[in-house]
């Protein structure tokens, strides 16, 4: 199993309904894991990154659970930040899910601007709207990383989560956990 199907089968087995998204290159080895399962749980099609992100939040805020999105990387993730802030002040569960480069294409700490096509440092942006952000580095242990995010949504105040997942990463069959 790879880190794409085991994040839409941990959502599904967590009663996860629905997800928002945008399409995006970055984002389609776990848009392709939702098509697989779209059975057991709806993807909802947005005009927009912020679209997605306000309907998820939405979607928590009148159904009592989480609100789940997705988008694909650099400005497509940074459109959704308006939802992941919603979320943040009003206290609702949300977990955004944002495709990026793979992690070899990463400029790291190079002092460049970026090095994949449309790379963007979504975690330090997120770091004060949210109540976890992770940028997904391996697939070793990612089922604590998915489960951590979904838990730390959930528990005490309620906010938003970003899972900041590159396209090798999302292929990557699952390491430990």
């Amino acid at each position: 199993m790879n880190c794409s199907e085991y994040l839409v089968d941990f959502l599904i087995n967590h009663a996860v309904t629905d997800i928002f998204g945008y399409a995006g290159g970055y984002i389609v080895p776990f848009m392709d894991a939702l098509y697989m399962r779209k059975d057991e749980i709806k993807t909802h099609v947005c005009y927009n990154e912020q679209g997605c992100a306000l309907a998820a939040d939405g979607f928590a805020r009148t159904s009592g659970g989480i609100g789940v999105y997705f988008t694909t990387s650099g400005p497509g993730a940074v459109n959704s930040l308006g939802g992941l802030a919603d979320a943040w002040f009003d206290g609702f569960p949300l977990m955004g899910i944002c495709g990026n480069v793979p992690t070899n294409e990463m400029k790291g700490f190079s002092g460049i601007r970026q090095n994949g096509f449309q790379e963007m440092d979504i975690v330090s942006m997120t770091r004060n709207i949210t109540k976890y952000s992770v940028t997904v580095n391996s697939a070793y242990g990612f089922p604590d990383i998915i489960s951590r995010a979904y838990n730390m949504a959930l528990l005490g105040r309620k906010g938003g989560v970003l899972i900041d997942f590159p396209l090798d990463i999302q292929q990557a069959d699952i390491i430990g956990g």
